[in-house]
């Protein structure tokens, strides 16, 4: 960092704060070395006064840009390794001791970088300069000193915070929150801070990017500090000037602070990579970033808890900012088509380039090469021809050139001409794309990072605060779930494209996260009863839309994800088991999957269900899934269906899966109907295969153990009849292990028949009725 940062020529082993009078009044270079060698040199100043003796040394003016580039590109990479390390997850919990005692992971962060700060304090301090000069306007500040005291303000909050923490108070909990809150900011701030060091480290750099680089660092630190200082106030419940309409939230400034940082080069990628400074940094700055989102969230949390906020400050504006910045615009507008891809539009052009025109248009250039390549052997047969030529100046010099050619100002027709425009508009369709494919990677890099900013709001711990309004997590399902297909639609369109196959992994990494975001973080969403009556028509309107995405899935793993996030919804809908309308949501669910060959509804719907929600599968699975296994298109569906109709049967659910009376109900009346057709399916020739007869005694055997327990719903009839139906396949198998299992659950089958029906007394005989009247 001191050789990067700072000009060490000048620097002098004591702080100048710390030199005394008589010291500075000695004249002359001996009597200056001289003080300098009295006492310890700082640690602080050991590298600046090394390098500056290995400059005097070699006759050096200074360190130059290049390597000074290379320095500051290992430092941050270094810092950023460190701060990484203590924010990693503890194998050990958070009892586990860090580089900082017991400290929390933001206040050993905070500390790191504190640290880094000091020490460039110090040399400063000591006659280091830094390399930056940024001059002031009109003798005032200059932007360095601006952002130096904004950083310094924030740090100042949060140093007050973490003394208030180590005190005796009652609100420990609140205190807590509140010190992460600002030691994360705090260290966002710092991170920011510090990139300021990156501009003109490398001479080749473009001016007015690291103008624009700087520009972007100000404006940055000055929001956070304007957003540290409201949550201030809302802490302290200071009353505001503003009207409750007018008053910004500062959530939602701090969401779009956090999505600006992490879509610009000062927190995400650089597109020209012309700064390997700059790149470093990011990583330190996406750290930093984490922690002042998990501090806020934090922070929230705790005041939501305890009953200190005046309004819930999770917003539509926060929610509208967070998910357009992971899905796009696109998936979060209500008329989002299936037809809408990921490629994005091009940029407008000047009407007047011709070539950007004609590469615009649905031309098939190998047809309009082989057609020119026709004309020019029939209207020319000589074979000194020149080659095609794809230069646009070498172009227009032989369309200009032959004066043979031109006749009464009229340019005769060239065929060599036509194949030189056709190559040079492939070439500039080829640029175009290329450069498309370069925005649309680094727009899903974005994307990609913006992905943490949602885990961190739809974790446990703020689900259990009860922070998030219902609406706020059913708003955000749909967009979710239309951002997946659209990239999964991108996906198979690029499957034949070499140029748009580059952004083909940040593609799948956002689809992973997009799943992440719905499987492992919504579906643990619970909704409070104090929301249930006053969200009825929100919920209803979420199925709704739940149900439409999962009947247009694009494939099974879409479909997985919308299955899931119906059931999430369903979680929070009040009397779900006697809804008509869920219940026929998934019946036609079941009368689409059993008779369309194109079906988008696949098995993973009903299995999710079962698994997820066993009560409400149960009494709006079994009598559609009983019709399925009679009248499904395929053997493959039937034995589909029994098996998914079989897990209400198996004897290892218990009775605690089905909750409630009438479910119980309906799987004892529906023993008759599943009697008859696994015997139906015993007998069917479609399913003779070895896989299928499989699945039909695994359902056999789960009813067969369902009605041990359950004699008095079963008739002996329907038992006789299933164990005729077995007995008829052992003996027409030539498998052993099926006659074996045949054999024993007929057995089994006739047991329980006998439970069924008791044997009948015999009547007494006429002989000895007489003999009693004797």
């Amino acid at each position: 960092m001191t050789a990067a940062f700072f000009d060490c020529l000048n620097v002098s082993s004591q702080p100048m704060d710390k030199q005394t009078p008589s010291s500075k009044k000695k004249k002359g270079k001996k009597s200056s070395s001289k003080v300098e060698e009295k006492g310890p040199v700082p640690p602080e100043l050991s590298s600046a006064i090394r390098i500056k003796d290995i400059l005097h040394s070699q006759e050096l003016d200074g360190i130059s840009s290049p390597i000074r580039a290379i320095m500051s590109s290992r430092f941050y990479s270094l810092l950023s390794d460190f701060i990484s390390t203590i924010n990693s997850p503890s194998r050990a919990g958070n009892k586990s001791k860090n580089f900082y005692g017991n400290a929390s992971k933001p206040e050993s962060v905070y500390r790191a970088l504190s640290e880094v700060t000091g020490v460039a304090s110090v040399l400063e301090l000591s006659g280091a300069k830094r390399y930056t000069n940024e001059t002031s306007e009109l003798g005032g500040e200059s932007p360095y000193e601006i952002a130096r005291n904004n950083m310094l303000q924030v740090v100042k909050i949060a140093d007050e915070a973490l003394v208030n923490e180590c005190g005796e108070s009652d609100d420990a909990e609140a205190l807590h929150a509140k010190s992460i809150f600002t030691t994360g900011c705090a260290s966002l701030m710092i991170s920011l801070y510090l990139q300021l060091n990156n501009a003109r480290v490398d001479v080749e750099e473009d001016e007015d990017d690291a103008e624009e680089h700087n520009e972007a660092i100000h404006d940055f630190i000055s929001d956070l500090s304007e957003i540290v200082s409201d949550f201030s106030g809302v802490i302290e419940s200071k009353p505001s000037n503003s009207s409750d309409d007018d008053e910004e939230n500062p959530l939602s400034g701090m969401a779009s602070l956090l999505v600006n940082i992490l879509s610009s080069p000062v927190g995400g990628e650089d597109v020209g990579q012309s700064n390997t400074s700059i790149s470093s940094a990011s990583k330190l700055t996406r750290e930093t970033t984490k922690l002042a989102w998990s501090g806020v969230l934090s922070l929230i949390s705790s005041l939501h808890s305890r009953g200190s906020l005046t309004k819930n400050l999770v917003d539509e504006d926060v929610m509208n900012t967070l998910i357009e910045s992971v899905c796009g615009s696109n998936a979060v507008q209500d008329d989002a088509g299936d037809d809408e891809s990921m490629e994005g539009s091009d940029e407008e052009e000047d009407p007047d380039e011709v070539f950007a025109k004609a590469s615009s248009m649905d031309i098939d250039l190998e047809e309009q090469q082989n057609a020119s390549q026709q004309q020019s052997d029939t209207e020319s047969e000589d074979p000194n021809e020149e080659d095609t030529e794809l230069d646009p100046s070498r172009l227009e010099n032989m369309l200009l050139e032959d004066s043979d050619a031109e006749m009464d100002d009229v340019l005769e027709h060239h065929a060599g001409a036509d194949k030189a425009l056709a190559q040079l508009i492939k070439m500039k369709q080829d640029t175009r794309k290329a450069s498309q494919s370069e925005r649309e990677r680094l727009d899903l890099c974005n994307r990609l990072r913006c992905a943490s900013l949602l885990e961190s709001l739809f974790s446990a711990s703020v689900f259990k605060s009860s922070l998030l309004p219902l609406e706020a997590v059913l708003g955000s399902m749909v967009p979710i779930l239309r951002s997946y297909k659209l990239i999964a639609k991108s996906i198979e369109k690029t499957s034949t494209s070499t140029i748009a196959s580059k952004s083909l992994n940040e593609k799948k990494a956002l689809m992973d996260r997009l799943t992440s975001l719905v499987i492992e973080k919504l579906s643990k969403f619970r909704c409070s009863s104090d929301e249930l009556e006053a969200s009825s028509e929100s919920i209803q309107k979420a199925v709704s839309d739940m149900a439409e995405e999962m009947k247009h899935s694009l494939n099974l793993a879409h479909c997985s994800i919308c299955s899931v996030a119906l059931i999430t919804v369903l979680r929070c809908m009040p009397d779900a088991d006697s809804n008509t309308e869920v219940a026929t949501i998934y019946a036609n669910a079941v009368k689409d999957w059993m008779s369309r060959k194109s079906t988008r509804i696949y098995t993973c719907v009903f299995e999710d269900l079962i698994q997820r929600l066993p009560s409400l599968a149960t009494a709006v699975l079994v009598e559609p899934l009983i019709e399925a296994a009679n009248n499904a298109h395929s053997g493959y569906l039937k034995c589909e269906s029994l098996r998914l109709l079989s897990t209400f049967y198996r004897g290892d659910r218990g009775t605690k899966d089905v909750t409630s009376k009438k479910n119980q109900t309906i799987l004892n009346g529906s023993c008759h109907r599943v009697a008859v057709i696994l015997k139906d399916s015993l007998c069917d020739a479609s399913l003779n295969k070895a896989k299928n007869k499989d699945e039909v005694m695994n359902a056999v055997k789960h009813f067969t153990s369902y009605a041990k327990s359950h004699t008095s719903f079963i008739s002996a009839a329907d038992l006789i009849g299933l164990k005729e139906a077995l007995d008829s396949v052992a003996d027409s198998t030539k498998s052993t292990g099926m006659k074996n299992m045949c054999s024993k659950v007929a057995e089994e089958i006739a047991e329980i028949a006998k439970e069924v029906t008791p044997p009948q007394k015999q009547p007494k005989s006429a002989t000895k009725k007489k003999k009693s009247k004797k």
